[in-house]
């Protein structure tokens, strides 16, 4: 097989295969004995009908179509490993000449080929990262949600304060209106949660066990109701009881309590050791997050839109794939999480386009760098696909040559080692703030 490339504008190429006749031939004959195997005709066994007969029966052109179809799929995809290339979207193959038999067969591919980018700087990389250490405050911080846990509520005869818990009735009205569910009698209410709007507490502030209040405000657009957005809302609160937040003093009973131990300092200790194990397990992902960023912003070019929109819609696909798989329908997943099609669209969107401009970063330095990938390089990354299994990894390595997929191991070599010189060569800083 003879395969070129010629480089056109904006990133196209064509790609020129001719297929040699005796290739030609074996897949004619292929799909003869493909669609003989599959025709019962009177006088002949399964297979055996000559050619003449099956051009009878089902047409020599379709049969010859079906060789081309496979001659086509199968050089295209060798083409492509043959010429290294790496190419985006589907080939545009034009109207074909029909193949015949004896002799060779020529076609042209148009592509989008994978851009080639740079980078403003391929050097000095310096990113911070938070700490691979828990600081006082973390370890304070969660103590303190863990103390939370553990409080009590008690009575008291002060005025509602910004944190109390409140027992309260109310009737509310909207724009003078009663509505369905307007009376609420001796509710126990938690400010500063947001459960309502923010007037409705500053209402409540103040005012003493026995006591009434006003709150009146315009429903704002978060309101579970439409119908009601933009409507002045007014509701007579009485306040039965107040009760104030009590947290345990953080000595040793609240050690015992909290986690099972004799004294505070050791349940301190306890919680930071955690606290850095799980900081020390987030920390290479943090700096690779980091670098890849700070990477990724030295970009320079256009990246095709083709290339941005494949990745998106691939990465929807993968991504209602893993609902499905989980049991959970995109309706069900968007009730939950309160998302909408339209924000989910935006954000795989977002992902995709961080991820894409992240890889041709990643290629950029590679080049910047003089990097190679060695026919060593590939052969370790096919065999590592093949699970360390070198027959299987021969027969992985033919079968990605004939689909056009070794460029794509390449790549992921590529990016590998594009990566690994990035994180061994950028200067992480830690945050000890954060």
């Amino acid at each position: 097989m003879q395969t070129s490339i010629e480089h056109l504008d904006e990133g196209r190429a064509k790609i020129t295969v001719t297929v040699p006749a005796a290739d030609v031939d074996a897949a004619i004959a292929a799909a003869y004995a493909a669609v003989g195997a599959k025709l019962r005709i009177p006088g002949f066994r399964p297979g055996k009908a000559p050619r003449p007969v099956i051009d009878t029966h089902v047409g020599r052109e379709a049969v010859l179509a079906d060789a081309q179809e496979e001659i086509v799929s199968d050089s295209y995809g060798r083409a492509v490993s043959e010429l290294d290339v790496r190419t985006i979207g589907r080939p545009d193959v034009g109207e074909l000449e029909m193949i015949e038999p004896g002799a060779d067969y020529t076609y042209v591919a148009e592509v989008q080929l994978r851009p080639v980018l740079s980078l403003t700087d391929s050097e000095k990389f310096t990113v911070t990262v938070p700490a691979k250490q828990a600081t006082d405050r973390e370890v304070d911080a969660q103590i303190e949600h863990v103390r939370e846990r553990f409080a009590t509520l008690e009575a008291t005869e002060a005025p509602v304060g910004a944190d109390d818990f409140a027992l309260i009735s109310f009737v509310g009205t909207v724009d003078g209106e009663a509505y369905d569910g307007n009376a609420v009698d001796k509710y126990l209410y938690e400010l500063g949660r947001g459960m309502m709007p923010e007037e409705f507490d500053a209402a409540l502030v103040g005012t003493a066990p026995g006591g009434s209040t006003v709150a009146e405000f315009e429903i704002p657009d978060t309101s579970s109701n439409p119908e009601f957005v933009g409507k002045q809302a007014r509701f007579e609160i009485e306040v039965h009881e107040v009760k104030t937040k009590v947290l345990p003093e953080l000595d040793d009973e609240f050690a015992a309590q909290a986690g099972g131990f004799d004294t505070m300092d050791e349940y301190r200790a306890d919680v930071r050791e955690k606290l850095d194990s799980a900081k020390m397990a987030a920390h290479g992902r943090e700096v690779e997050s980091a670098v890849l960023a700070e990477l990724a912003g030295r970009l320079e070019g256009e990246v095709p839109q083709e290339m941005l929109d494949s990745r998106a819609n691939s990465m929807a696909r993968e991504f209602f794939e893993s609902l499905e798989e989980r049991g959970l329908s995109p309706a069900e997943y968007m009730q939950v999480t309160g998302l909408t099609p339209e924000r989910l669209e935006a954000d795989l969107r977002e992902q995709a386009d961080r991820r894409v401009r992240e890889e041709l970063a990643l290629e950029a330095l590679f080049l910047a760098q003089g990097m190679e990938v060695s026919d060593a390089d590939l052969r370790d990354a096919v065999k590592e696909i093949a699970g360390g299994d070198a027959e299987a990894a021969k027969e992985l390595h033919d079968d990605l040559a004939r689909n056009g997929a070794l460029p794509l191991v390449k790549e992921q070599v590529m990016h590998r080692k594009a990566l690994k010189w990035l994180m061994d060569n950028a200067e992480v800083m830690e945050d000890e703030q954060s």
